[in-house]
């Protein structure tokens, strides 16, 4: 997978256990995760309930992120915190498929909205210490190589388990979805078990100081601290916007998809398997552009693509085109998702960085509960086609605001004509 002179023999090890981890993982959260909204559409859901399943989980789930950083910061091992959410997590999935029918029919969405907002938060207890552990396990010269390898493993394996979610799917409803719940949970408890195998190289924890600064005079001292990371702070702004305007219409596509175009609720599997597998194929080109180019210019060129994509859903004429929106939009967040992550690891500062991770999760969880609320609510009030169109003016200005106060650290200009794989070999790109 990565050349074994770029690594040791035992970190080359945990780094292909750190793959085998995550395809377990993947393919429990893509047996599930994409069909909870088809889920609660089938106990009766309504636009604003649907906004809010994405909303309530994201705010809740992040906001207690920052406290969790600065636990996982204070201990010796940092994947307790990862373990322990991740049992909760994957569990949960277990009362996801029963609890809800316990209910009168008319509180069965409500249900379904409560539990997962607590499995998103026990999934994010962990999220910074994760996102640390992963900076202290790739060297920062072959991440884009890495990960790009690692995701196209991990999106195989999500493919394969979207076609087995749409055969499940066919099954008669709530069968269907007891089936997935129960093979999520055993998938997933099976990745926080390999998890636990890992071996990490972690920084020490960090001691426990006396201090005679107040609670309010210590928030004062970390926020002007972050405000001297530019490239940090300015990062987080761009990503709040962006959040907000893709979660805005986001959650809305698929009510856009059943209830506007009349698609069939099991098509919506078939097209997340459409969405992975062009992630797939796409992988190694953006990761080989990210290591050449540099994060920025990926996530630039990729999220150009982004900003259309509401627009197709507006043009959409039937119930295959969708097909062709997910094939483009597994190509263009293929690319942004990967970079977007490997930048992150380069703006947050080696010393504390599961404090500014949980910082940044805590501020996507603002813009990511916000947007699904306003977009649901709106839709039911001017329809869903302005939400679309709104989102793509709102991702438009996020990227803005990114390309103008966000540092390109990688020294070299990409052109449209890098783009091109056999115009890149010119200018002695590695692997291409």
């Amino acid at each position: 997978m990565i050349s074994g002179s770029a690594v040791t023999k035992d970190t080359k090890k945990a780094m292909e256990l750190n793959t085998v981890e995550g395809a377990f993982a993947v393919a429990a959260d893509n047996l599930a995760a994409p069909y909870l909204g088809l889920f609660a559409l089938a106990l009766g859901a309504t636009p604003s309930q649907i906004g809010m399943l994405t909303a309530f989980p994201n705010f809740m789930g992040n906001i207690l992120q920052i406290p969790s950083a600065l636990l996982a910061e204070r201990l010796k091992d940092k994947r307790q915190l990862i373990i322990a959410g991740g049992i909760l997590n994957r569990s949960s999935w277990i009362l996801m498929a029963f609890l809800p029918f316990l209910f009168a029919h008319e509180r069965r969405v409500s249900i379904v909205i409560l539990l997962a907002t607590f499995r998103i938060m026990a999934a994010n207890l962990g999220v910074p210490a994760w996102t640390a552990l992963q900076a202290t396990l790739i060297p920062k010269s072959i991440r884009g190589k890495y990960y790009a390898n690692r995701n196209m493993v991990l999106n195989t394996c999500a493919v394969l388990a979207t076609l087995l979610a749409n055969f499940l799917l066919r099954l008669e409803f709530p069968t269907s979805y007891r089936v997935l719940f129960l093979l999520t949970t055993i998938l997933g408890l099976l990745s926080v078990y390999l998890f636990s195998k890992i071996v990490f190289d972690q920084t020490p924890p960090k001691a426990k100081t006396a201090s005679t600064d107040s609670y309010v005079e210590k928030i004062r001292a970390f926020t002007k601290e972050i405000g001297s990371q530019k490239d940090f702070s300015s990062y987080v702004v761009s990503a709040i916007v962006w959040s907000f305007g893709i979660q805005m219409a986001s959650p809305l596509f698929v009510v856009y998809f059943v209830e506007d175009l009349g698609g069939p609720a099991g098509h919506w599997a078939l097209f997340a398997a459409v969405n992975l597998a062009s992630m797939v194929l796409i992988q190694r080109y953006w990761g080989r552009l990210a290591d050449f180019f540099g994060q920025k210019s990926v996530m630039m060129v990729s999220g150009l693509g982004i900003i259309t994509l509401p627009l197709w859903w507006v043009f959409s004429p039937n119930t295959w085109f969708p097909f062709i929106i997910h094939i483009v939009n597994g190509v263009f967040w293929g690319g942004y998702n990967l970079a977007a992550f490997n930048l992150l690891l380069e703006v947050t500062p080696d010393q504390d960085r599961s404090v500014y991770v949980g910082v940044y999760n805590t501020m996507m969880g603002v813009a990511t509960a916000v947007g699904p609320l306003v977009g649901g609510f709106a839709a039911e009030v001017v329809g869903l086609r302005p939400i679309f169109v709104a989102s793509a003016v709102v991702r438009a200005l996020a990227l803005y605001l990114f390309y103008r106060n966000v540092t390109d650290t990688s020294g070299r200009r990409m052109r449209a004509r890098d783009l091109v794989p056999g115009q890149r070999g010119r200018r002695s790109l590695p692997g291409a």
